[in-house]
């Protein structure tokens, strides 16, 4: 278990790439495991928990999704393995991280004072995702760092959009 996180982590510090990664089904069931268990803590904060395992079943296959279509329109399938783990590796591990700082912000939510600490870790911790996401992405596509952001921003925007429209946030 050791050795998985301290991939991810590399992955996460630009250390390593989607190609340095095995090509492993246990690897990948791992880390999509990971990534969805992630995921589902995640929403937990702002939603009944039948609803954030939804969220995160969907944030699984939209990031499924977004790795294989490219990687098929460019002829690129045996990357697909390879790019998924990395990405639900890292996402896992950055969303980990996430995790307290998105209690804090919850909660200073319904007392009505967002903690601008907590607001600034977050924002850090999304632009660092961001980051990890383009740099993989690069990598898989072989294809410029701005491409790889433009990539990991449109992907961003995309399953910010899905998400906000299949689980709308109650309103009190």
């Amino acid at each position: 278990m050791l050795r998985l996180i301290t991939i991810w982590l590399d992955l996460c510090l630009l250390r390593l790439g989607p190609q340095d990664l095995p090509a492993s089904r246990v690897l990948l069931m791992l880390s999509l495991a990971a990534y969805v268990l992630i995921s589902f803590a995640l929403s937990l904060p702002g939603y009944p928990s039948a609803v954030a395992a939804q969220m995160a079943g969907v944030d699984m296959v939209l990031l499924v999704v977004f790795v294989t279509a490219p990687l098929y329109l460019l002829n690129k399938t045996a990357r697909i393995g390879q790019t998924l783990t990395a990405l639900a590796g890292s996402g896992a591990l950055l969303g980990l991280l996430a995790l307290p700082v998105i209690r804090v912000l919850f909660e200073g939510q319904d007392s009505g004072e967002v903690p601008p600490f907590a607001a600034m870790v977050w924002l850090i911790l999304f632009g660092w995702s961001l980051l990890v996401v383009a740099h993989i992405m690069r990598h898989a596509l072989s294809v410029a760092f701005a491409v790889g952001l433009g990539v990991a921003i449109l992907y961003t925007l995309v399953a910010m959009q899905v998400i906000g429209t299949l689980f709308p946030a109650e309103t009190n």
